[in-house]
């Protein structure tokens, strides 16, 4: 088994301190769209099974915010399907975050692979 958990990371934007991130959602075609990658996994990974969850509304900094679990036979396999997996969710998933800053204001995030 293998596991991410995504935090909210006090990230500072142009000297301003982010204290909570906004999350929504087209719930109804992100989970369409979950659904489409975990079955992708499978067939190229040979994983076992996939889960996927992201929170949807006010997140402060350090609290979690997106968990994916894969079971998988092996490791080699289940880490692979998990990076592709947290991957193609940012990328394609219709999930945004407005990045609540310390000192009023906020900025939508822009989702980075590092």
């Amino acid at each position: 088994v293998a596991v991410f958990v995504g935090k909210v990371y006090e990230d500072c934007i142009n000297g301003a301190g982010v204290k909570m991130i906004e999350f929504s959602a087209q719930q109804t075609i992100a989970k369409t769209v979950s659904e489409e990658v975990i079955a992708e996994s499978k067939k190229r990974f040979g994983i076992i099974e996939a889960e996927i969850l992201h929170s949807v509304g006010q997140v402060k900094t350090g609290e979690s915010c997106f968990f994916v679990k894969v079971c998988g036979q092996h490791r080699k396999e289940s880490f692979a399907a998990l990076s592709y997996i947290v991957d193609a969710v940012k990328s394609r998933c219709p999930i945004f975050g407005k990045e609540i800053l310390a000192e009023g204001g906020y900025k939508w995030k822009e989702n980075t692979y590092e």
